[in-house]
């Protein structure tokens, strides 16, 4: 038998003992969710309560594994639970047994991601544009990930076209009509893809029998990370759970921040309204992070308007206030957080106890150079590092192919983009470029060896090349922006969902680019950079070593570090811009900015440029969070405290006062060092 009292706290104790009829559980960061839902399988149990009787829903298998053996180290019973996994999983096996009862065979097949754009591109084939124009169609990719939006926050193709995808409303009834012939063939095909699970298991709950048999089949439901299910998924647990109304949903609503992917906050918000009789369990106590980083998630979070209020608490011994380190440019940023990690590293703080988290990828180039420079291996999450991104990739290969005719590489790279050029037709173009003495040369040996079919691709090529012969060859920085400005843009706006973030990749390259007046200097160090990149980040022989992590926050979400620094907390970078356009956006970057703070257990420090957070040279200041909190639980480390200086954020820029005079910054100006002022 478990001693419960002894092994867990009084919080967790009364989640475990408690836990019948419905109720939510707030579960802080740090406060040991897992720990309580194992706990209260176990419990049951021991109560007697058949494995067959509990299902147990989690975001991921590995999820659903990880607590099946804990419960098993717990309980020594070494069944597992039948039923345990994700909402998915649960949803194949169901209907794998009704299938027959909505049209289908029992062995339907899954679709995956692949699949499913291989359908969809056939679907869209009779609305496709045929004049070489990208920008008049989406790729299969995008219409999947509209579709699948659309579905899974139970919106129409239009909202969400409005809220994500503006540019494609000009095609909403073909985007429509493509939606409908894509599920005729799935449903001609005995197919399903992995929407499809969901709305068919939640269409499936309709039918007395099926439902009769599971609801009366599940005595206790627990669902873990509830913060992050949409709508079809509450929808789903509704109605499981009405026979029994043993449900225990864990989750922490100060931690929703995936949106993106349809996740919905209201289903945790809103759980007191859906179960009434709802018993409400707070686990407040914190086994991660010092009381000081914990002082400071509470105050950014309790600016949230929309949330349960909870205080988390630590039983950690105190330590250090979080720090802030403002600095005058992004090379700074990135300098000075090297130079903070080798300070830490030499402190006896293993590398891979150190963690640097942003916002979006994009913030991380300006340190990934300066890690490289310092010797300092990492290990990157949430992406590829940025000069191994394809589009970064994209524009190195034009503006090579400009330096160097003679590129076959790159000739191949930038032509293969083209609709209707494949590797034979490039090769063609590559062979007859030899002849080329000049430039304009370039512009007619497509027409000369290229078939009808791919003459269209290549007068976009032509576009582009056209953009950069306009553009001096000494302002590399500028060059960039003639591809971005180019058909380029289309191609990326049509083929990828995150195109605005590749967009903001290629920005970020154009600062790199500032330092160079000449384009051969440029493409040799982004080489340079390349190569050193692939090295640095642990691709060498020795694989083994620690290192330290670079992380997008939402790839840092459950994870923790003894040290942590969270960079580019500048204005139109964190918050990102989107989020003053989105509903109930500013809320949830807000939730991600604790999600950042709740990573750290020792040392926590938080940076930003003065000028060039959003890129560019103009100035940027601190992000609308920093302003929220409190002096006294910083450590402030700005290069203005203590020369009597105060910065005050106008609409028009930013303006410094000192007791002799104030000195007026606005938005294009640079400032390069305090000696400035």
């Amino acid at each position: 038998m478990i001693d419960f009292p002894k092994e867990l706290n009084s919080e967790q104790l009364e989640v475990v003992l408690h836990g019948d009829g419905p109720c939510l559980v707030l579960a802080g960061a740090g406060s040991g969710k897992t720990r309580v839902i194992t706990y209260r399988v176990a419990y049951l149990l021991e109560q007697g309560i058949s494995p067959e009787n509990i299902l147990l829903v989690t975001f991921t298998n590995k999820a659903a594994d990880e607590m099946i053996r804990r419960m098993q180290s717990l309980t020594g019973i070494q069944e597992k639970l039948p039923w345990a996994g994700t909402f998915h999983h649960i949803a194949y096996r169901i209907l794998r047994q009704y299938a027959p009862l909505l049209g289908y065979k029992n062995n339907f097949s899954v679709l995956d991601s692949d699949d499913s754009e291989a359908l969809l591109k056939l679907c869209a084939k009779p609305f496709k544009s045929s004049d070489g124009d990208k920008r008049k169609f989406p790729s299969a990719s995008i219409l999947q990930n509209i579709i699948s939006f659309s579905r899974n926050s139970e919106t129409t193709v239009a909202d969400v076209l409005d809220l994500k995808y503006p540019q494609w409303l000009v095609v909403e009834d073909q985007i429509k009509s493509i939606a409908d012939e894509y599920y005729i063939k799935k449903k001609e095909a005995n197919a399903m893809d992995f929407d499809d699970l969901l709305t068919n298991f939640l269409l499936l709950l309709n039918s007395d029998q099926v439902l009769q048999k599971y609801s009366q089949q599940f005595k206790y439901i627990l669902v873990d990370e509830y913060q992050d299910t949409n709508k079809i998924q509450a929808s789903i647990i509704k109605k499981l759970a009405s026979a029994h109304n043993n449900l225990l949903v864990v989750g922490d609503d100060a931690q929703s921040i995936y949106s993106f992917r349809a996740a919905d906050v209201q289903n945790i918000l809103q759980f007191e309204k859906d179960y009434p009789s709802a018993k409400i369990f707070k686990l407040e106590t914190n086994y991660r992070s010092s009381q000081e980083i914990l002082q400071l998630a509470n105050e950014v979070i309790s600016n949230n308007v929309k949330q349960y209020k909870k205080e988390l608490k630590t039983v950690l011994q105190s330590g250090l206030k979080p720090s802030l380190h403002p600095q005058m440019d992004q090379a700074g940023e990135a300098e000075f957080v090297a130079g903070k990690i080798l300070e830490l590293i030499e402190n006896n703080t293993p590398e891979n106890e150190i963690a640097v988290l942003f916002r979006a990828a994009y913030h991380s180039q300006m340190l990934e150079l300066e890690l490289v420079k310092a010797g300092i291996a990492y290990d990157y999450r949430g992406g590829l590092r940025f000069f191994e991104r394809a589009h970064v990739k994209d524009v190195l290969a034009y503006l090579r192919i400009l330096n160097n005719f003679a590129d076959t590489a790159a000739w191949m790279r930038v032509l293969m983009h083209e609709e209707g050029i494949g590797p034979a037709a490039a090769q063609k173009i590559v062979e007859a470029l030899k002849s080329a003495t000049n430039v304009e040369d370039v512009k007619v040996i497509g027409q000369q060896v290229l078939g009808e079919k791919a003459k269209n691709g290549w007068y976009n090529f032509v576009r582009i090349w056209e953009a950069m012969l306009g553009t001096s060859r000494t302002d590399t920085a500028a060059l960039i922006d003639s591809i971005i400005n180019s058909p380029y843009k289309d191609y990326l706006e049509g083929e990828f969902i995150d195109s605005k973030d590749r967009l903001e990749d290629i920005s970020q390259l154009q600062v790199f680019a500032n330092k160079y007046n000449e384009l051969e200097q440029f493409l040799a160090e982004a080489s340079l950079q390349e190569s050193f990149n692939i090295r640095g980040g642990g691709k060498s022989a020795d694989q083994s070593g620690p290192k330290v992590v670079l992380s997008t926050i939402h790839q840092a979400k459950g994870l923790e570090w003894s040290a942590v620094f969270i960079i580019n907390l500048s204005s139109g970078a964190f918050p990102s811009d989107r989020a003053f356009r989105e509903p109930n956006g500013l809320e949830e970057e807000r939730r991600l900015f604790y999600v950042a703070i709740t990573r750290a257990k020792k040392h926590l420090h938080l940076t930003y440029p003065m000028a060039g957070g959003g890129f560019g040279d103009s100035m940027s200041g601190p992000s609308l969070f920093l302003g929220e909190i409190s002096s006294d639980l910083l450590d402030d480390h700005s290069l203005l405290s203590g020369n009597g200086l105060v910065l005050n954020d106008e609409e028009a820029g930013v303006t410094y006062e000192s007791e002799d005079k104030p000195l007026r910054i606005t938005p294009g100006s640079f400032l390069r060092s305090i000696d400035d002022l």
